[in-house]
């Protein structure tokens, strides 16, 4: 399949903008000629702007189903006290449905890859192949708490069996290790994902200092932080993603180098805990990205929405500063308020559009070294995002990357190409997808499993 448009996203950050034709073939780009059209193409877009799919470093999709509930408990861990009484209802079948679900909304947000961390993870990317979607599984492993601790050999078997299977991998589907947490995984089982680690050469996806009872089960057990206990046991050695750290000090920041990426979800954090103070990770040189948790906790699900709190968070530290406090009590004056406004907003110095974007696009498509994503190039992944930039959202675009961060930009998404595939109908997308047969079908018997489960739950 061959696509041309006028404007296309190329390069890396810095990015230009200019005509090019993509060459596809089967799920990746084989090539990419720069420079007006020649020949005959399969998709001829125009002026419509063509960037990377976005990817999505840190997701539960299988998580739609509970999308909204989760606000009755805000006050206590909502995993424990809610999300695992829910999981441990749950059949592959039913996560596969609802993992379906969650994958459509996010191909309708400019999604092509997900970081997904779940139970039965075999099962999800058998329903992300179908749709499509291309995906880095972590099967869930626990073996002290949780919905996942007799089923951990089954999905440690998972996660090998989908690191060896060569048509996934061709479509776009590969394993990474997923030990959920510090205080789910003994030590026994880390010292497993290590050994698996050298056998598969995938990176760890694990959950990090995600609450406050995690941080104290840490103490409690080992007489030591979350992170000190993970640098102890050589897992720090390792390449890994890890999310949310909400309870990692700042001395511990410098234990992470360039293997290692903190992964905030500012919206989820927003709603079960408290932001990431993505600045501070910033000021200590550590790799960080953004991502959306899961719907449960986070009920929009639009990375985009993600990054336009991450371009705030730069002049956010002002409003909390001791120059602000200082104005409040008539001690101090606006421009002391607004010096500490301009260092905040140097400190992050990536939180500009393009530095955003390359966030959810080459930096998090080259987060596992098996697969090569969010950039247009050679032997990446044929995922695209087709964007209008006449709709009325995003109009006028004068600074296209921009409005992709800044601009409600979801409204102006024309199609999607996803593992080399034609998603739905060009400039139909939204309504020739929900519209769809198969849509459908997956819907109700998302519906009808759903339904079931919420009536055991009560």
């Amino acid at each position: 399949m061959r696509v041309f448009s006028r404007q296309v996203v190329l390069g890396g950050h810095p990015y230009r903008i200019g005509p090019a034709t993509v060459e596809i073939e089967g799920s990746r780009i084989v090539g990419v000629s720069e420079g007006a059209r020649t020949g005959e193409v399969d998709l001829d877009l125009g002026d419509k702007l063509v960037s990377p799919a976005f990817v999505d470093p840190h997701t539960h999709v299988a998580l739609h189903a509970l999308r909204g509930i989760g606000f009755a408990q805000t006050d206590g861990n909502v995993v424990e006290d809610l999300f695992y009484r829910f999981e441990r209802l749950l059949s592959a079948e039913d996560i596969a449905a609802f993992a379906r679900m969650g994958a459509y909304d996010r191909l309708l947000s400019g999604v092509g890859l997900v970081w997904d961390h779940y139970f039965h993870g075999e099962a999800i990317a058998r329903a992300l192949a179908e749709l499509p979607m291309t995906a880095v599984i972590a099967p869930t492993l626990q073996d002290l708490d949780g919905p996942g601790v007799d089923r951990w050999e089954a999905e440690l078997e998972a996660t090998i069996t989908i690191a060896r299977d060569a048509g996934l991998a061709e479509r776009g589907i590969v394993a990474a290790l997923g030990p959920h947490a510090t205080d789910t995984v003994s030590e026994s089982l880390w010292e497993r994902v290590l050994d698996e680690h050298d056998a598969l050469g995938v990176p760890i996806h694990a959950h990090l200092a995600q609450s406050v009872e995690e941080a104290e089960r840490a103490r409690d057990r080992h007489n030591r932080s979350c992170v000190g206990w993970l640098r102890d046991l050589g897992v720090l050695e390792v390449p890994a993603v890890f999310a949310h750290a909400l309870f990692v000090n700042s001395e511990e920041l410098e234990s992470f180098d360039e293997r290692h990426t903190l992964i905030a979800c500012p919206h989820a954090q927003l709603h079960f805990g408290f932001p990431a103070r993505i600045d501070l990770w910033q000021r200590a040189g550590v790799r960080w990205g953004v991502a959306t948790d899961a719907a449960a906790s986070n009920d929009s699900c639009s990375l985009r929405e993600e990054l336009r709190y991450a371009a705030g968070f730069a002049t956010a530290p002002a409003s909390f500063s001791d120059a602000y406090a200082a104005f409040l009590h008539q001690t101090g004056d606006a421009r002391g308020v607004w010096r500490a406004r301009t260092r905040a907003r140097h400190v992050l110095e990536e939180a500009t559009p393009a530095g955003l974007l390359h966030k959810v696009w080459g930096f998090a498509g080259g987060l596992h070294r098996g697969l090569r994503a969010g950039v247009i190039a050679e032997g990446a992944l044929a995922n695209l995002a087709v964007w209008d930039l006449e709709d009325v959202s995003v109009w006028p675009a004068h600074d296209p990357l921009a409005a992709l961060v800044y601009a409600d930009a979801e409204h102006a998404l024309h199609a999607m190409i996803v593992a080399g595939q034609v998603v739905g109908t060009p400039g139909d997308l939204r309504r020739s997808i929900v519209t769809s047969d198969t849509f459908r079908a997956h819907r109700a018997e998302a519906n009808d499993r759903l339904g079931r489960l919420l009536a055991q739950l009560d």
